[in-house]
């Protein structure tokens, strides 16, 4: 087998062949299922440079419940020795289990779900991956990593069923970072997303679904709104763990290894028309945003009182009341809201200042409720809240009181068109497929 200058193998040209066709039917389905098939010619075992316009044709998300590599490395120790048929048995006896209103099961404490609902074999390679990871790993939801573990060629299965680690197995085991695991990182679109997250700069989870299903309708057959929305988080995920992105709040960005990552593997590609766009949008969202926060701390409180008064309207409360001045308990509007069939009276605070709002503005609120009749409160504020104020605001037996900061409020005031206008942009692109000439499928 010849190797390249990255040390990688170079494979034969029929498995690149067996590959693509492979890719094709695929097409036909909207999942990937969990079989013994491996990505024959996309492996590091059998591609190189020398087939580098291939592997870009190549490259396909197909895991479409992906783990994190710290619970996979974890696997790797432990399957290994194992047969495959052990493997498989453990998991179609967990996909059989099913608890009830009576007899609920309690998947986060392997312990105790173990022992009492499997038995013999599956019993035994259970335990193993819960104790041999240091109850890392829970036995319940490992079908992601076999699935990716197979598929890659991680693990092999060797005489008499016997699953062994592979060439390629072992340098993912053993090298973070190394060839097996940028591969993993290019086919299944985390260096896409690492690269999106970097360029965006803070950027919900929300705001990269419209490029993640792009790329997704390109280099995958996953089309479900759902699915598409769990392999971007569960990618995230995985990047979180390997500190290569941080969450602040609702939103991610990329770590200073994050970017040292990218640049080691991934030079980046001058962006196209489309993106350029996004990125003026993003830029626009942003100063808009900052104004829309500069003119709240100018207003008037009682103009911010009305402020909220409408949102409320906007957002289907009824019976809204702005008492402001004349509010008791530092409650600035009431109204109604419709859950089910019943109509819940809600009282809110509204506070303008850039101070953090602390525990006691919430006690506050909470023990106004019953002057009003209200089973529940809100306080909106242009700055954020102190931490003991978030943990106290569901607290267990007390009312309600949800919390909304100045960049929720930002949020729902753009979705509600309040004080922010939204201009849609019209973008051509050539459909080639569309000008082909259109074949007569009528059998004569």
């Amino acid at each position: 087998m010849l190797r390249d200058e990255r040390g990688l193998c170079v494979g034969p040209l029929p498995r690149i062949f067996r590959c693509v066709l492979r890719s094709f039917s695929a097409l036909m389905e909207d999942s990937v299922p969990e079989s013994e098939e491996t990505i024959l010619g996309s492996s590091p075992n059998h591609i190189g440079e020398a087939e580098a316009g291939s592997h870009y044709q190549l490259r396909r998300v197909r895991i479409p419940i992906f783990p994190t590599y710290g619970e996979v490395r974890r696997l790797l120790k432990v399957w290994p020795g194992y047969r495959k048929a052990d493997v498989t048995g453990l998991h179609t006896a967990l996909a059989q289990l099913r608890g009830n209103p009576q007899n609920p099961v309690t998947w986060t404490d392997p312990d105790t779900w173990i022992p009492e609902k499997l038995s013999g074999p599956t019993r035994d390679l259970a335990m193993a991956i819960w104790n041999e990871s240091d109850h890392y790993v829970n036995p319940r939801y490992t079908s992601g990593h076999w699935l990716l573990i197979r598929k890659y060629e991680l693990l092999e299965v060797a005489s008499e069923g016997v699953l062994e680690l592979t060439d390629t197995g072992r340098d993912f085991l053993e090298n973070q970072g190394g060839h097996a695991e940028v591969f993993l990182d290019e086919q299944e679109g985390l260096v896409k997303l690492l690269r999106v997250v970097s360029d965006t700069g803070p950027v919900r989870l929300g705001e990269l679904v419209e490029e993640w299903s792009e790329y997704l309708a390109k280099h995958s057959n996953f089309g479900r709104t759902s699915t598409i929305r769990d392999t971007l988080r569960r990618r995230l995920t995985n990047l979180l763990d390997r500190e290569l992105i941080v969450r602040e709040g609702a939103k991610y960005l990329a770590t200073n290894a994050g970017v040292v990552y990218l640049e080691r593997i991934a030079p980046p590609e001058p962006p196209d028309e489309l993106q350029q766009i996004r990125k003026l949008a993003k830029e626009c969202e942003a100063a808009v945003r900052t104004s829309v926060r500069e003119a709240l701390l100018q207003m008037e409180p009682s103009a911010f009182e009305q402020l909220v008064g409408r949102l409320l309207e906007k957002m289907n409360y009824q019976k809204v009341e702005v008492v402001g001045q004349s509010g008791d308990g530092g409650v600035d509007v009431i109204a109604e809201i419709e859950l089910g069939v019943t109509s819940v009276r809600e009282v809110v605070q509204a506070k303008r200042h850039s101070r953090t709002v602390q525990r006691k503005d919430l006690d506050a609120l909470r023990g106004s409720l019953y002057r009003f009749h209200a089973v529940r409160g809100t306080i909106v504020a242009t700055s954020r809240f102190a931490k003991g104020a978030v943990e106290a605001a569901f607290a267990q037996g007390a009312a309600p009181i949800t919390l909304i900061d100045g960049d929720k409020l930002i949020d729902m005031l753009i979705e509600h068109g309040i004080g922010v206008r939204k201009r849609k942009i019209e973008l051509l692109s050539v459909d080639r497929d569309g000008l082909s000439p259109v074949e007569n499928l009528v059998e004569e």
